[in-house]
C-alpha cells in the first residue's frame, strides 16, 4: 500500500470506529451466522453509518426462507436493507452531511439517465444502485444514495422510526398511483407492514377500508389503524365466490372501488382481481415470483372495464413525500405505534424471522 493511499484511508476512517464489527450474514435459506467482520472502509464519496436499529421486513424475511436473486449475488452475504444511525465517517466530497449527524438511508437510488429515468420513471431505472447490509454494526453508503436518498433524521422521529422510511416510501408510492379518494371503498390484501400502512393511509384519505388477512393478530392491528372491517383469509378457505359476496355485501352490493393486492402470491393477485366492482382499479403492489402467472377474466376485464395496474418501489420523490408524512406525528404516531411490535439484539435475528413469520409480529427493531 502506497503512502498516499494510506493517507486517504486515514482521512477518511474516524478516529472512533473499530476495526472490526459484528454482522449477520446469510449462508442459505434459513441459515444466517453472527460473525464479527471488517468495519466497511469509505472512499471520498461515501458515508460511514454506525446503525441505531435495523429493521425486518417481507423482503428480507423472503431473503432468509428462500434467498433473493438481486439481493444476494455470493454466499455467503450480508443483507438487510432498513436502518438508521449515526454518521460514523464522511467522505470529503459529501458535502451535504457531517459526522456525528443523525441520518436514515433508503435501499436505491436510480442512475438519473438511463431511457426511465429520463422518463422520470424512476422506479424502473434500469441501473438502480442497491444496498444491502443493513443487519450489522456498520454500513457504507454507497456515492449514489448518499447523494439522492440519505436524509438528516428530523428531531421528532426517532432512529426506529426513521429505520421505516423505505417501508412508508414504497406505499406512499402505490397509494398515489391508486387514486383513492374520500368516501370510497378500498379493500386492502394483506396486513402486513406494506398493508398495515395501506389501510392507514387510505383511512386518512377519507376511505372506508376492508382489510383481508391470515393473522388474526394483524387484522386487529388493521382495524385499530382504521379498517372498518376485517376479513380471515382462513374462515373462507377456498371459498372465494362465499368471500366475494361477502365483500360485495360489506360494499353496497358492488364491491371495492380499489383492491390493493399487498402479499404477492398468483391466488390473492386473482383473488384481487374478482373482488373490485365494475370500473374499479386493482393495484399489484405485492410482487410474486419471477414467471408466475395468473388468469384474468377477460369479460369481466373488458366489460367491467377494470382497471390492472402494478406498481413497484419507491422513488426519490416518494421517499421525500413519506418522510415529511412521518414528522407529521397526528398522522404518522399510531402507525408507528402499531407497525413497531418488537425489539430484538443482533445476534436474534434469526428468531426475530422466526417470530415475523409465525403472524405474530409486523416490523421487529434490530439493535446492534
Amino acid at each position: 500500500m502506497t503512502k498516499t493511499v494510506q493517507q486517504k484511508e486515514k482521512k477518511l476512517k474516524s478516529a472512533n470506529v473499530p476495526d472490526k464489527m459484528k454482522a449477520c450474514l446469510f449462508y442459505g435459506p434459513e441459515d444466517i451466522k453472527y460473525e464479527t467482520l471488517e468495519t466497511p472502509k469509505i472512499n471520498e464519496n461515501e458515508i460511514l453509518v454506525k446503525i441505531q436499529s435495523a429493521m425486518t421486513c417481507g423482503t428480507d424475511l423472503k431473503t432468509f426462507k428462500r434467498g433473493h436473486p438481486v439481493l444476494i449475488k455470493t454466499l455467503p452475504s450480508a443483507f438487510g436493507h432498513q436502518f438508521s444511525g449515526v454518521a460514523a465517517g464522511v467522505g470529503k466530497n459529501i458535502k451535504n452531511f457531517h459526522e456525528g449527524q443523525k441520518i436514515v438511508a433508503v435501499n436505491t437510488a436510480p442512475c438519473f439517465n438511463c431511457f426511465f429515468c429520463k422518463n422520470k420513471e424512476y422506479s424502473l431505472c434500469e441501473n438502480l444502485e442497491f444496498l444491502n447490509g443493513a443487519y450489522a454494526e456498520y454500513i457504507a453508503i454507497p456515492e449514489r444514495i448518499a447523494r439522492h436518498n440519505t436524509y438528516e433524521i428530523p428531531e421528532e422521529i426517532s432512529f426506529e422510526e426513521a429505520a421505516m422510511l423505505e417501508t412508508f416510501s414504497v406505499v406512499m408510492h402505490g397509494f398515489e398511483r391508486s387514486e383513492i379518494s374520500p368516501g370510497m371503498n378500498v379493500c386492502v390484501i394483506g396486513a402486513g407492514a406494506i398493508g398495515l400502512v395501506f389501510t392507514a393511509l387510505s383511512k386518512l384519505a377519507g376511505a372506508n377500508v376492508i382489510s383481508i388477512g391470515k393473522s388474526l393478530y394483524k387484522l386487529n392491528l388493521a382495524k385499530e389503524l382504521g379498517a372498518e372491517f376485517i376479513i380471515s383469509l382462513d374462515h373462507f378457505n377456498e371459498q372465494r365466490k362465499e368471500l366475494a359476496g361477502k365483500v360485495r355485501e360489506l360494499t353496497g352490493g358492488y364491491g371495492p372501488d380499489v383492491v390493493i393486492e399487498a402479499v404477492g402470491l398468483p391466488d390473492t393477485w386473482i383473488l384481487a382481481t374478482e373482488l373490485v366492482r365494475r370500473g374499479g382499479l386493482v393495484n399489484f403492489f405485492g410482487g410474486c415470483k419471477k414467471g408466475e402467472r395468473i388468469e384474468v377474466d377477460t369479460y369481466r376485464l373488458h366489460y367491467d372495464e377494470l382497471k390492472l395496474t402494478g406498481v413497484f418501489h419507491h422513488t426519490p420523490y416518494y421517499v421525500r413525500k413519506a418522510l415529511e408524512l412521518m414528522k407529521d406525528k397526528n398522522k404518522s404516531r399510531e402507525i408507528f405505534k402499531r407497525l413497531i411490535t418488537h425489539r430484538m439484539p443482533l445476534e436474534k435475528l434469526k428468531d426475530a424471522f422466526i417470530l415475523q413469520e409465525s403472524g405474530k409480529a409486523v416490523q421487529i427493531a434490530i439493535i446492534p
